[in-house]
């Protein structure tokens, strides 16, 4: 895949740049591991996961662009991706909507993917329902799911935040396979990154 690198970001995206970090932060640190905090211990038969809802947003919300037709070139997982990444890197990923129990911020426009090689809980052995949530791969080493992830933000037609979460929007749902084509924000020494997304595609 071609990447082009933009010396700089726009000067408003930079100003936002310390509350997204945190948002993110706040995502990323709920990969992973049995200790999420969530309940991972009993078992769920006939897998019936439930995925949390979303109430509907108003119209004009959201780029009518970011949901709409197809990444430019082929994309790679967020792994690769991540290990050569800088900011302002434009670049082409394609992952899972998960890495905790809720990937969804509520109140903005931020989601977390991982790497498509991660297994969700349970994917090799169709008869092993132990996680109800099974998107928070919470069977993967925390360490290698940081390594894997990263966090997703939109912003609006004027580049402003979008107050509103991504969850129910173009098909995105928790589990759901995702191509994202956007620029890199941040890449931080802890693992943690954030990819500023112009267009989000179910797949």
């Amino acid at each position: 895949m071609t990447r082009h690198s933009w010396t700089t970001l726009k000067e408003p995206t930079v100003h936002r740049l310390n509350s997204l970090i945190l948002a993110s932060s706040v995502l990323l640190a709920a990969c992973g591991g049995q200790n999420d905090g969530h309940d991972h211990s009993h078992t769920r038969h006939g897998h019936d996961h439930a995925a949390p809802t979303a109430p509907a947003a108003p119209e004009g919300t959201f780029p009518a662009a970011l949901f709409a037709g197809d990444p430019a070139a082929e994309p790679v997982g967020v792994g690769a991706m991540k290990a050569s990444a800088k900011q302002g890197d434009r670049v082409i990923v394609v992952g899972r909507i998960g890495g905790s129990k809720d990937p969804f911020l509520a109140d903005r426009a931020m989601v977390t993917i991982v790497d498509p090689s991660v297994k969700l809980c349970g994917e090799d052995d169709p008869t092993d329902d132990h996680c109800p949530t099974p998107w928070d791969f919470c069977c993967e080493p925390r360490e290698n799911l940081r390594r894997m992830s990263i966090a997703v933000v939109a912003n609006g037609a004027d580049g402003a935040p979008i107050p509103h979460t991504l969850l129910g929007q173009g098909g995105l749902k928790p589990g759901a396979r995702v191509v994202v084509e956007g620029t890199v924000a941040t890449v931080g020494p802890d693992g943690a990154a954030m990819l500023v997304a112009e267009r989000i595609v179910a797949r």
